[in-house]
């Protein structure tokens, strides 16, 4: 009975596991191609001209140095070469399936040594259905795809090394390989690899010694991979030194940000990650409290020596995500590593304490699953299900600059400011590509700001700060990234003042949360207080559409 119970239990936990990839990697390769997810254009267009990319050495002007990011994308260029803009997104959006794979096998493992199934999978899908997690994997111009295996390759190790498991050299060789180059991949890396690592050790000498339980070598392994890493921060704080300090020029923190941006940023990093800046410290508070009642009292079960390792890493992780408030940065896919680091200490001590954690762990379920979640849907939407329509736009528009000449293109909602003119270029960029000519791109929008003029260029939005009047043939282009504020009417107006020649709508999601609610209100009722919020705020339409003018 018990071996049928087990083959009945490993079908489950398989079977789980296969959903998880095969859903996760399905929504990753879903239709893969060129999106606007910061960089990723940028970064096929170097791969389709075979330009190997060297951001992480690229910018010691900002201060930054990660010297292994990116490599990853050389390597693909290098081994599968390839002009064909469409084709090349396959290729690296498979290589995203795979690291997604490598990071969902580690995290599920580990998850299931400590805790039940259900409480494992929930964990998972916290940190899988998640904004920061989808901007990540569902581009390619990211370090954290990469920095998060490593990182889960090196909790894997020092798991085992703490538990006391067999074949420690192997675990040691891992965390060491693992620890080393998830430095190399973002700066804060050290932080979090030193500090789980200097407080592991800290926290089982202070348990033990606490407990009074007997001193074993136990602790011989840990000490080398320590010295060992810590070796390698101190050569990666050499390089840093010597290759980056004597060029920076402008600090890649946001040290210039006005206190009211500041608690506007700090705030939404507080609603956009609530298990990271609410719960996990929360758990922390509950864990010293355990710990100063167990030093009090003759029951020191708070204190076994496994216990230092979740400890280590919990406080190493808030202190990794701490790093980036001291740096001013809030961007919300910064903080994904964040949930790896944590994950394992958040979920242990949540099964463990939870009848301290329960009233606090719904509430964060309920912030996560109103905020989080529709912004991680919508965009994923804008990342993943648009492009295609996009291409089709940009082909669309080629071909009609055939029959067309003097074509002149106004994109609703877009001016010069710089935003504007990177979308500007973008679709310059691809009609080109597609074979477009003789077309022009113009605004018909006053900027924000004094726009930089390039006399060179061969388009308007680029070459005169004139703006011009959409007249008789020209075409007017729309979809999510427009800055204008799109309703219904706002849509119907268009039909009915202007001729529709391409219309590509598909199925997605709005950002439709109680944040870009209050958003709309504000814009509705009190719009003297809502200059710097941008006006698309639910980023419609759902699809791409271009007009001509009559």
């Amino acid at each position: 009975m018990t071996t049928l119970h087990n083959i009945h239990s490993n079908k489950i936990i398989t079977s789980s596991l296969l959903a998880i990839i095969l859903i996760g990697g399905g929504l990753i390769y879903y239709r893969p191609s060129v999106s606007f997810n910061l960089d990723d254009a940028l970064i096929f267009f170097n791969i389709i001209e075979s330009k190997p990319i060297y951001w992480g050495v690229d910018h010691f002007d900002k201060g930054r140095f990660y010297p292994l990011a990116f490599m990853d994308l050389n390597l693909l260029m290098y081994l599968f070469p390839t002009s064909d803009i469409l084709a090349a997104p396959r290729i690296y959006f498979f290589a995203n399936v795979m690291l997604f794979t490598l990071l969902a096998c580690v995290m599920f493992y580990l998850l299931l040594q400590i805790v039940p199934l259900s409480y494992s999978m929930l964990a998972l899908l916290i940190c899988f259905i998640n904004l920061g997690f989808v901007i990540v994997f569902m581009g390619v111009c990211f370090p954290e795809r990469v920095q998060v295996v490593w990182l889960s390759g090196y909790i894997l190790g020092l798991f085992f090394l703490a538990h006391e498991q067999k074949r420690v050299a192997l675990w040691v060789v891992v965390c060491i390989v693992c620890g080393g180059a998830s430095m190399f991949y973002k700066e804060p890396d050290c932080v979090f690899i030193c500090g789980s690592l200097a407080l592991l050790l800290g926290l089982r000498y202070f348990y033990g010694y606490t407990s009074g339980a007997p001193k074993d070598r136990a602790d011989m392994p840990i000490i080398i991979v320590g010295l060992v890493l810590l070796l390698v921060a101190c050569v990666f704080m050499g390089l840093y030194l010597w290759l980056v300090v004597p060029h920076i020029q402008k600090s890649y923190a946001n040290f210039g940000l006005k206190d009211m941006q500041v608690a506007k940023d700090m705030i939404n990093a507080l609603l956009y990650h609530p298990f990271l800046f609410l719960f996990a410290p929360a758990v922390l508070i509950v864990r010293i409290y355990k710990v100063s009642q167990a030093i009090k009292s003759d029951d020191k079960t708070a204190l076994k020596s496994r216990y230092a390792f979740y400890d280590s890493l919990l406080i190493a992780a808030l202190a990794y995500g701490a790093s980036y408030f001291v740096l001013m940065i809030f961007t919300p896919y910064y903080f994904f590593p964040c949930y790896v680091m944590a994950c394992l200490p958040v979920a242990f001590y949540t099964k463990l304490y939870y009848k301290h954690l329960r009233k606090l762990f719904v509430v964060v379920c309920l912030i996560h699953a109103l905020i989080n979640i529709p912004s991680a849907l919508s965009h994923y939407t804008s990342i993943k299900i648009l492009p295609p329509h996009y291409l089709q736009a940009a082909q669309f528009l080629a071909n009609y600059t055939h029959t067309n000449p003097n074509t002149k293109i106004f994109m609703l909602g877009q001016n010069q400011d710089p935003l504007g003119k990177v979308f500007y270029g973008y679709l310059g960029w691809f009609v080109r590509y597609f074979g477009g000519r003789d077309f022009d791109l113009a605004t018909n929008l006053p900027p924000t700001t004094t726009p930089h003029i390039d006399p060179s260029s061969p388009y308007s939005i680029f070459n005169s700060p004139t703006l011009q009047t959409p007249k008789s043939g020209d075409l007017l282009y729309l979809d999510s990234y427009t800055q204008a504020h799109i309703t219904p009417q706002y849509l119907a107006k268009l039909r009915a003042d202007y001729e529709e020649i391409f219309a590509s709508s598909y199925a997605g999601f709005y950002d439709i949360s109680p944040k870009t609610l209050a958003k709309y209100a504000l814009i509705t009722h009190a719009p003297q207080y809502a200059k710097h919020l941008a006006n698309n705020i639910f980023h419609a339409p759902l699809g791409v559409y271009i007009y001509r003018v009559r």
